[in-house]
């Protein structure tokens, strides 16, 4: 014995026939182009629902080469330097101790100058963190720290949601630009403000935008990628940077202003991309469901 998952809606398809059939055994005209109808559509649905389930089993036990090239970027990403010196950095901006106990495992505790008074997911005893999966695995009281951990997403919230950081200046030296060019470089965050249980972060996560304008609104974002234009940059003291920030104040509001028109056509872009892709992948789950 087993269930026949298309009867349902074969039986909702010759409901009528069917009545009409019982109704009057006798009348057996057209029962058997009846019989072969509802056998061509069990073979139909039946296909269509052997499809869904191995889409299924394709999402989630994919292995094979997928699951090799999955393996080996966790891999770069648990051999990548810069997670630790940015994670340095971040909790020295934010105001967290950091005290080295060897074995590759580092105690944060919080501070008295800390940019908020309660850090979420640090406790006034503080916490043993490591960069170290190995470590992590034999030392339950160790947390292992990664570009998803609630410690780095906690505090790159912050920093975003706050002042700090927020604008600098700097001074570029490039022989191929007249003296006093002014460049504003912006980075916008393109983000669906939605209840969580929506999962919009599946089409639309938080997307930076990057924009290189001058005076006149052209933006060069594409031509002078952002590592290029970092090391032509050269600090400047705060001295200089208030002259320098009250000298040009009136075209930087001005090329923020050209800035904002320009970024609400690539928001739409993005918004309008990850509608598509939010239309075309929940439509296909919601007829496999419905079949």
């Amino acid at each position: 014995e087993h269930t026949c998952p298309t009867g349902r809606t074969i039986y909702d398809s010759v409901y009528n026939d069917l009545i009409n059939y019982l109704a009057s055994p006798d009348q057996t005209e057209g029962f058997d182009d009846l019989i072969k109808n509802c056998r061509e559509q069990h073979e139909a649905l039946k296909a269509q629902l052997e499809q869904g389930r191995d889409r299924l089993l394709e999402i989630h036990s994919n292995g094979g080469e997928k699951a090799q090239a999955l393996a080996e970027s966790i891999e770069e990403q648990d051999d990548d330097t810069n997670l630790i010196a940015f994670a340095m950095n971040l909790f020295d901006i934010i105001g967290i101790n950091q005290d080295d106990r060897g074995d590759n495992m580092i105690v944060l505790t919080p501070s008295d100058h800390m940019l908020v008074p309660d850090f979420p997911g640090l406790s006034e005893d503080g916490i043993t963190i490591t960069f170290d999966r190995e470590v992590a695995l034999a030392r339950e009281d160790a947390q292992f720290i990664t570009w998803e951990h609630p410690l780095i997403r906690n505090g790159l919230d912050l920093i975003l949601s706050g002042d700090t950081g927020s604008s600098t200046i700097s001074l570029l030296k490039n022989k191929a630009l007249p003296v006093g060019t002014l460049l504003v470089e912006l980075i916008y965050v393109v983000e669906a403000q939605a209840p969580k249980q929506l999962q919009l972060n599946r089409f639309l996560p938080p997307t930076p935008v990057r924009m290189l304008l001058d005076k006149n609104g052209n933006n060069l974002a594409a031509q002078v990628e952002f590592e290029t234009f970092n090391r032509q940059l050269n600090a400047v003291n705060r001295h200089t940077g208030s002259k320098l920030v009250n000298a040009v104040q009136q075209d930087v509001h001005a090329i923020l202003q050209l800035g904002e028109a320009q970024i609400e056509k690539s928001a739409r872009a993005l918004i309008d991309a990850a509608r598509n892709e939010a239309d075309e992948k929940l439509s296909a789950e919601l007829s496999r469901l419905e079949a």
